[in-house]
């Protein structure tokens, strides 16, 4: 399955992006562990990896529409939590043996993509025009960049 990281999906945030970026690579993972079968042990522990990323991610986020008084906030989080919901059930079918990680990951990978194009990005949009900043905006790029 191809999961790559796509320029487009940036929302402009570099912790944010550095997320998206990290979450992509766990799908990635994922998918490897698939595809050489590395067993349903190391699976399911990287299944885990995601939902635990995912959360702190998903928390990540609302701090940051939070900062920024983004008026969206509460759908959004309705959105992450449904989004999460949705995880635990795959999660919960593979453990049931219903569903297969290869029949179960194109699905994550569809709603990862779709919810950083379809919500996320208005994100983005909403802080182009925002006077309210984000705490610590330029903090985190400058950290990323003193270890390159």
């Amino acid at each position: 399955m191809q999961i790559a990281w796509k320029k487009e999906l940036e929302i402009g945030n570099e912790m944010i992006d550095t997320q998206h970026r990290m979450l992509v690579l766990l799908l990635k993972k994922l998918d490897l562990a698939i595809t050489n079968r590395m067993g349903e042990k190391v699976v399911m522990g990287i299944l885990l990896e995601i939902k635990k990323f995912t959360e702190f991610h998903f928390l990540s986020e609302e701090n940051l529409m939070s900062e920024l008084r983004y008026p969206g906030l509460a759908d959004h989080e309705r959105i992450h939590s449904e989004l999460l919901g949705q995880l635990n059930v795959f999660i919960a079918k593979i453990n049931r043996k219903q569903e297969t990680p290869e029949d179960i990951l194109p699905q994550i990978v569809t709603w990862v993509a779709n919810h950083v194009v379809s919500e996320d990005l208005k994100i983005a949009e909403y802080v182009k025009n925002s006077t309210y900043r984000p705490i610590a905006e330029d903090s985190y790029g400058l950290y990323l960049r003193h270890y390159e």
